[in-house]
């Protein structure tokens, strides 16, 4: 969905004349300060599916993984769903068997990737009961991506904002 661009901009008041009385903006209206303009050559195109993926946390991935690491990390961030950034496949969170088939790895390799990619702060396990069952979920790091403007105050406490480690390489 789409919608025109408004840009709210100051002004002064006493510059604008009405035409037909010859009164001021300010005093016809008290108090104005600012007017909202329309940008015709510009939308904001809004969407529940958009993945941010900030640049400079990229910039560390491109560092530190393969290409295809890149591929399946990226594929990773389009799962996140919720205010900690949980992996979902489809409407229920990924286990690691369901991860390991959608990133489609052999459990060696798969472990190690995973081990990989939490040594280096992209994502974090979360433990937690449903059902009086021990569920493990994986968070993906919100400095990397996200799929919302909002994140857990909690989830950003776990991990390391990857955008500040010194030239890519980790610092701990």
């Amino acid at each position: 969905m789409e919608k025109k661009k408004t840009t709210r901009k100051k002004i002064d008041g006493e510059q604008f004349i009405d035409k037909d009385t010859g009164e001021t903006l300010s005093s016809a209206n008290p108090g104005v300060r600012s007017v909202n303009t329309v940008d015709e050559g510009v939308v904001i195109m809004h969407s529940d599916e958009f993945v941010v993926i900030d640049s400079q946390a990229f910039m560390y991935i491109q560092e530190n993984f393969s290409v295809v690491d890149i591929g399946r990390i990226v594929k990773m961030s389009n799962m996140t769903y919720g205010e900690f950034n949980v992996l979902y496949n489809g409407r229920v969170p990924h286990d690691n068997k369901s991860l390991m088939e959608s990133l489609e790895y052999s459990r060696n390799k798969f472990s190690n990737f995973m081990k990989r990619l939490h040594m280096k702060s992209i994502i974090y396990y979360i433990e937690g009961y449903e059902d009086n069952k021990k569920k493990k979920y994986i968070m993906l790091n919100p400095h990397l991506a996200r799929k919302r403007k909002t994140i857990n105050k909690d989830c950003l406490d776990v991990f390391r904002n990857i955008k500040q480690l010194d030239d890519g390489k980790d610092t701990e």
